[in-house]
């Protein structure tokens, strides 16, 4: 007889076995630890009002602070558009003479500062030698003059141009609450002026500070009595003196936000499935006395965020959370201080993690190469988008035809090219007060010669010259309105009629200004290119683009800066401007490549020499003129500039403009990359069936197109999908498309599946 006990017991305990077995292979637990500092944490995140210290290697709030009334409506008012700015004679203006004394008061709630700067717009007298006297809430100093204290600062003396004047702030001279600057001269003659920003153009400047806080005073009897309505040379203008203080100390709020993060630190593009995840999280931090730091974290198990699911936590307290399968992250820090001595201090985070594995892929081959993947960037300061169905836009296209200018072009890059070149040749007139490109540019029948007689050219009037010709063979009289390869319109308005251009045809394009220390400054054009996938620069003034003599790829603004900053040999200051040394002409050492298109007269000399200028960029936070015409700097580029709309450019060869507050040095935050499909990969519970999310920031987006296996574009309005892999090589392919149908960068990924 056989016993079965002992089988039965070896059955029960290998089936436990094989189960336990089974079981260990369905649970895999994983653990990971993360630590970034907070050099690790500036990048790609946006700093509001905020900047990264590298030398401490901390994130605290902006350490300089600029106190005006003045910014909104600073520039030429329009009703007195057309009187030379240089002439003694400018209302807006006031000169200083013996018995003339002007006064100006500025706000602060709390006085403390590590230093600072009395700024004021003005210009001297052409080889002067009488200094400005200054009060300070009593304090008296001297400005003396340029010519005999500053004899590097060549800008002041050498170019007639208004400037901005800077002078350091004696140590304890600022008060609480009000305080009064004096200026005056003794030279019997007029000797210094100071401009006035008009109370009429405060509501065409700005939304919310629409009128002036009259705080600017005259005297014509030496300081005995004032008045704060009649400034001016006649007396009779009403406003704000161009005077501010820049104060290094801290501002009194920022917000740091991170991009969003993978809690398990994977670097896979095909994300694994997972479950029971927990994490606990520690944002080192530091909060001084008077100083506040408000920490809020969201979690979700998809890379594209909801805007309303934050929540707030203890800033330097572990948070421990069970988050399942939400592994995307993102935290932030609102930072306020009301001590501007101090600030708080981001110093990075520290995240501990452990999940468990539950690919089903785990035993088959699933491996993904990316080729090109979009990437968001999302910058510091909201850069506003012009709808580019706007009725005006439309108007533009349609009036100046130009379809007809792109027609046959075999590429979106000939396309701008077209535009660029024909922005060259197209009247227009000075509107210095409007943004919109129907106001500048002008339809314009041809010339009459000597004779009288109308000029023809190949039988077409001026017009259809500009629109046919695509040649130099096809214009006989390529010159006929300039003389040198600087076309005769003002830099402002001609870029302005190929930004409108550009638009009107389906591409963003933005204004952009560059100016040195030394000498005047340019206003310029910057487009998105699909086709280059970055931002790149062109000058309709001049018909020309840089471009890298390496790749041949077209390059933006920073990228010909960044040359300029290789060969400067020093930091540049108001004392020591750098286009006006020696120095400068260096520049034309610089190797880069000058478009010179089908023009007479070559670039390169002018194209060489206008990289001088760029020392300092700017641009405006917005191209939406046509859909809202204000806020906007009035008189764009006939003075030196002081409006407050502008983010400006610095870096440590050119260090902060501070007549202006908001500044960065930070690349995404000039140069948001548009139209991207940003791919993520994710498992599904599913063999070898995946998740597929896209994330974009595309103005005016329609849809996206994809391709599968090359099998032909589809159109999809949702941002996730799932995509079933076959055998073998599998590829995903997607694009944005944009209500113009202008198609964005295509990203490409290729997934190997072996089952």
């Amino acid at each position: 007889m056989i016993n079965i006990k002992p089988i039965v017991v070896f059955l029960i305990i290998t089936f436990l076995g094989m189960s336990i077995l089974n079981a260990s292979e369905k649970k895999i637990t994983c653990k990971k630890e993360l630590a970034f500092d907070a050099s690790k944490i500036e990048n790609n995140s946006r700093l509001i009002n905020l900047i990264y210290d590298s030398s401490r290697k901390i994130i605290t709030l902006d350490n300089t602070e600029l106190i005006e009334d003045d910014a909104p409506c600073f520039g030429v008012p329009k009703k007195y558009f057309g009187v030379e700015y240089r002439q003694a004679t400018a209302p807006w203006q006031e000169n200083l003479k013996k018995g003339i004394k002007i006064k100006k008061i500025l706000m602060l709630k709390n006085p403390k500062s590590f230093s600072g700067r009395l700024l004021f717009f003005g210009m001297e007298k052409q080889e002067n030698t009488e200094p400005l006297h200054i009060s300070i809430n009593g304090c008296e100093i001297i400005r003396h003059a340029t010519k005999l204290a500053y004899p590097f600062a060549k800008q002041y003396t050498d170019i007639v141009w208004l400037r901005w004047y800077f002078v350091d702030l004696p140590i304890g001279v600022l008060n609480e609450g009000a305080n009064e600057v004096i200026m005056w001269t003794e030279s019997v003659e007029p000797t210094w002026k100071i401009c006035i920003s008009s109370n009429e153009e405060y509501k065409h400047g700005s939304l919310t500070r629409t009128s002036h806080p009259n705080r600017s005073l005259k005297s014509l009897d030496g300081g005995k009595t004032w008045n704060d309505s009649k400034l001016g040379i006649n007396n009779s203008e009403d406003g704000e003196y161009n005077i501010r203080f820049s104060l290094d100390r801290y501002v009194p709020y920022g917000e740091y936000i991170s991009p969003v993060l993978d809690i398990t630190g994977s670097t896979d593009l095909i994300k694994k499935d997972i479950s029971n995840l927990k994490s606990e999280i520690l944002v080192d931090m530091k909060i001084p006395e008077g100083t506040n730091a408000k920490l809020m974290i969201r979690f979700n198990s998809s890379p594209i965020l909801s805007d309303k699911s934050w929540i707030e936590i203890k800033a330097n307290k572990k948070l421990s959370k069970l988050l399942n399968t939400k592994r995307y992250f993102q935290w932030k820090v609102k930072m306020t201080t009301a001590n501007p001595l101090k600030s708080p201090e981001i110093n990075g985070i520290r995240i501990k993690s452990e999940w468990e594995n539950k690919s089903p892929n785990k035993k088959l081959g699933i491996v993904a190469k990316v080729k090109n993947n979009g990437k968001v960037i999302i910058p510091s300061y909201k850069f506003t988008y012009e709808n580019l169905d706007h009725p005006d836009l439309l108007k533009f296209r349609k009036k100046f035809k130009l379809d007809k200018i792109v027609k046959g072009a075999d590429s979106e890059f000939e396309k701008m090219m077209r535009l660029l070149h024909w922005a060259y040749r197209i009247p227009v007139i000075i509107s210095p007060y409007s943004w919109n490109g129907n106001d500048i540019a002008v339809y314009k029948k041809s010339p009459k010669r000597k004779d009288g007689l109308v000029k023809k050219y190949g039988g077409f009037d001026i017009w259809d010259w500009i629109e046919l010709a695509t040649t130099e063979n096809d214009m006989p009289e390529l010159q006929w309105d300039y003389k040198e390869r600087r076309r005769d319109a003002m830099c402002n308005f001609s870029n302005l009629a190929l930004q409108t251009a550009l638009m009107s045809m389906g591409y963003q394009a933005r204004y952009i200004n560059i100016n040195s220390e030394a000498v005047s400054g340019h206003e310029v054009t910057e487009v998105w290119s699909n086709e280059f996938n970055k931002w790149i620069y062109m000058d309709a003034t001049r018909d020309y683009y840089y471009y890298d003599l390496d790749t041949g790829l077209p390059m933006n603004l920073l990228e010909v800066h960044n040359k300029l900053v290789e060969i400067l040999p020093y930091k540049e200051t108001w004392q020591r401007p750098f286009a006006v040394a020696p120095e400068s002409e260096d520049v034309h050492k610089i190797k880069i490549g000058i478009r010179e298109g089908i023009n007479k007269f070559s670039i390169d000399e002018d194209g060489h020499s206008l990289i001088k200028r760029m020392g300092y960029f700017r641009i405006m936070l917005r191209n939406d003129f046509y859909s809202h015409p204000y806020p906007i700097p009035i008189a764009q580029g006939y003075t030196m500039w002081g409006w407050d709309g502008y983010l400006n450019h610095y870096d440590e060869k050119f260090p902060k403009r501070t007549e202006f507050q908001r500044q960065s040095n930070r690349f995404a935050n000039f140069y948001e990359p548009l139209n991207q499909s940003e791919v993520y990969l994710s498992e599904t519970d599913q063999k070898g069936i995946l998740k597929v999310a896209v994330y974009t920031h595309t103005p005016g987006f329609k849809s996206f197109l994809v391709k599968i296996n090359n099998k032909g574009w589809k159109e999809k309005n949702n941002f996730s999908w799932n995509w079933k892999l076959k055998a073998g090589v599998n590829k995903i392919e997607v694009r944005t498309k944009t209500l113009q149908n202008i198609l964005g960068p295509v990203s490409i990924i290729n997934v190997t599946f072996n089952p």
